[in-house]
């Protein structure tokens, strides 16, 4: 059925007058810029989306690991001010770790 639509389309294309002609192919183009511009911008905002899910990841996988090593250190006894220079972690973080423990 498709091979039968085409081959229409292509014997209307070949009755175009010159003008009509023109006009097809100026629209044509004016159709594939506009196809390339969607498209890259799709593939720049999926590689936009992807970045800011990596940074966002390893921001949080960066948290929890701070978060280990503060319980650990608290499991250990070691003091809030040291935990604090190490880890990064404030003082409420910190507090907040101790009720969990």
């Amino acid at each position: 059925m498709k091979q039968v639509e085409e081959r229409y389309i292509k014997a209307e294309i070949a009755k175009f007058t010159p003008q009509e002609m023109r006009e097809y192919e100026t629209s044509k183009m004016a159709y594939r810029d506009i196809k390339n511009s969607v498209d890259t911008a799709k593939r720049e905002g999926i590689a936009e989306g992807i970045e800011i899910g990596m940074e966002k990841g390893r921001a949080e996988g960066m948290s929890q690991r701070s978060l280990e090593i503060a319980r650990k250190m608290l499991a250990k006894g070691m003091d809030e001010a040291s935990i604090m220079d190490m880890t990064g972690l404030t003082s409420e973080e910190i507090k907040l770790l101790k009720a969990e423990i």
